[in-house]
């Protein structure tokens, strides 16, 4: 990793960093499934991002280079109740992680994972989770060499093709 990288917990003035980082994903998954993603407005994502940090529903980590934002992850708290199939269970979903291109590679997306698993630790959360759309092959291979291993496997169909 590049030696002047630090991580530390996103704070309100790194909004305008995080919706230009986000830009970098965000246009590729627009690309990728208009019908679901749409492209980021500015200020309707900074908005998101400061109401997020604000009520504590979002966490984010920064990765900081001197005073350049390099990278970030956000996370939220999920959790499912006990019911007759399935144990009651907690853990956090890795929403969205973000490195700039020439930091990529240098053990930024790790030093950000190892900040959450620290603050999951604490929080005695026993799991990391995400999710990753299809598409995304280079995101897969990242997580997988991040040590993320696949648990499911979602699939979809519009309704109507079954009346075929």
């Amino acid at each position: 990793m590049s030696g002047g990288v630090t991580v530390r917990c996103a704070q309100a003035g790194d909004i305008p960093q995080l919706v230009e980082l986000n830009a970098l994903v965000q246009d590729d998954h627009v690309a990728a499934v208009p019908a679901v993603f749409k492209p980021a407005a500015h200020d309707e994502l900074a908005a998101w991002f400061a109401a997020g940090l604000r009520s504590g529903s979002l966490q984010a980590w920064v990765a900081l280079d001197g005073t350049d934002l390099v990278g970030y992850v956000t996370v939220h708290a999920e959790q499912r109740e006990e019911h007759a199939l399935c144990c009651a269970r907690a853990w956090w979903e890795v929403d969205a992680l973000v490195v700039c291109p020439v930091y990529r590679r240098r053990g930024v997306a790790r030093a950000l994972l190892r900040m959450v698993a620290t603050a999951a630790d604490q929080a005695g959360v026993g799991q990391l989770q995400l999710s990753t759309w299809s598409f995304n092959t280079g995101a897969q291979e990242a997580w997988r060499h991040l040590g993320f291993t696949p648990m499911m496997i979602r699939y979809a169909i519009d309704p109507r093709r079954l009346e075929e």
